[in-house]
């Protein structure tokens, strides 16, 4: 699942800069740059604002790689790890406890998808309104990306906590 969801996160930060850069040259000096509960604006910025928003998603993203990238480290430090069966896992070889390791890197990377499918569904919102195709950012807009991500939190935050106790009972 981990290459689906780095390809995903490719495509959809490829996606996110493409749709800035080719709406970029149109955009009035002034954009929405906020929107409250309503989905009306309440704040204005110049376009250049445009530019900073796909600036935070690629660097969102390289920070949860980085995160995910360096996890096994928390076990140089045992006592910041929280996690069931604690002392018993980290008896276990090294390659029984990647498996856990590869579960919660690939957590993040897919939670990095909700996040990369947020800002985009954000940014293209936010063109539409520019462009007067919607008056408003519904909360409708931002449904799959919401979606995504709570379906991730329920399937690999129960996996993580389950896996521990699996591994040192053998049955991983």
């Amino acid at each position: 699942m981990k290459k689906l969801y780095d390809l995903t996160n490719l495509i959809l930060l490829v996606l996110i800069s493409n749709t800035v850069y080719t709406a970029y040259p149109k955009l009035p000096p002034r954009i929405p740059a906020h929107f409250n509960f309503a989905g009306n604006a309440d704040r204005w910025d110049g376009k250049e604002g445009l530019i900073g928003l796909v600036a935070i998603a690629w660097g969102m993203t390289i920070i949860f790689y980085l995160l995910a990238h360096n996890m096994r480290r928390l076990n140089r430090k045992p006592q910041s790890l929280n996690i069931p069966h604690k002392e018993q896992f980290l008896k276990l070889p090294e390659e029984k406890q990647s498996t856990y390791w590869d579960l919660v890197k690939e957590f993040l990377v897919g939670l990095t998808v909700g996040t990369n499918l947020l800002w985009y569904l954000l940014i293209r919102g936010t063109l539409r309104i520019i462009t007067g195709e919607m008056s408003v950012l519904s909360f409708e807009t931002m449904l799959p990306a919401l979606a995504v991500m709570i379906l991730m939190l329920i399937v690999y935050l129960r996996r993580m906590y389950t896996l521990p106790g699996k591994l040192v009972r053998g049955e991983e």
